[in-house]
């Protein structure tokens, strides 16, 4: 007769583990944290973002100033002219035919917030015009008009535009002093988010194209007339944030990255 085995018996013949043995063994796990680095890095802001601002407005020294040629009459006879219309112009006295120029006006002229110091003279971009006949004056054809164009108006050479080709990579500097806006490209009285501004610091301060900067509302001094009637100052406010994408020798453009208060024309700008 055939003796039955157990099923624990067949499991210990077959050399498994008794369920005691087992217990002994078993090695219980818990959930445990895992810290994984990861390296810190600010996103790009991609450069269409920011391509209708790099071209223009732009700066014009007073040498150019001088040296620049200037719409004396419109072929015409009218006052103002656009594209296609020809106009005669004065000063053009090393010029060709066939030569390229840019139509601009005299706009801003930009001073030091904390002296009476002019720091740039802003040029407006109006159109582009080519050299049809040479001489004194010479005459133009207009090819390109955003705006129209007037008696007055300064042309200079036609140079390669300037042209990003890499997405901006934001960092900051590791120091920056009496730094202001001084002006908004745009002339209006608040400032928000995407605006164009301009700041009293550029190449001589070591300013670069990608600089991220924070903007203040400066302290400001209150009577407290509650108990005390003495003098208050408040402190200064964070605002938003600048990206530098044009710097010239003492000035910058900048654009409103982040606006979490209205931004005004002399509010502080400083490291974030």
């Amino acid at each position: 007769m055939m003796k039955k085995i157990s099923l624990l018996s067949l499991l210990l013949l077959l050399g498994a583990e008794s369920p005691a043995q087992h217990d002994r063994d078993t090695v219980k796990l818990s959930p445990q944290v895992r810290i994984i680095e990861r390296e810190q890095t600010i996103p790009t802001i991609p450069r269409g973002l920011i391509q209708q601002f790099i071209s223009q407005p732009k700066f014009i020294n007073d040498d150019e100033i001088e040296n620049a040629g200037y719409v004396i009459a419109n072929a015409n006879q009218s006052l103002l002219s656009t594209e296609g219309h020809k106009i005669y112009v004065s000063n053009l006295d090393e010029g060709t035919e066939g030569d390229q120029y840019i139509i601009l006006r005299l706009g801003q002229t930009y001073r030091s917030p904390l002296e009476d110091e002019v720091l740039a003279q802003e040029a407006i971009y109006l159109g582009e015009a080519v050299l049809e006949i040479a001489g004194e004056p010479g005459m133009l054809n207009i090819t390109k008009a955003n705006r129209e164009i007037k008696l007055g108006d300064r042309l200079l050479p036609k140079k390669q535009q300037a042209t990003f080709y890499e997405d901006f990579h934001p960092h900051s500097p590791t120091s920056l002093e009496n730094a202001y806006i001084i002006a908004e490209a745009n002339e209006t009285l608040v400032i928000g988010r995407y605006q164009v501004v301009v700041i009293n610091k550029g190449l001589d301060e070591g300013i670069e194209i990608g600089h991220l900067l924070a903007v203040h509302k400066n302290s400001r001094q209150i009577i407290d007339h509650i108990v005390s009637e003495d003098e208050v100052t408040l402190q200064k406010q964070h605002a938003g944030t600048l990206l530098v994408y044009r710097v010239f020798d003492r000035i910058s453009y900048a654009l409103v990255m982040t606006s979490r208060l209205p931004i005004s024309v002399f509010d502080q700008v400083s490291v974030p």
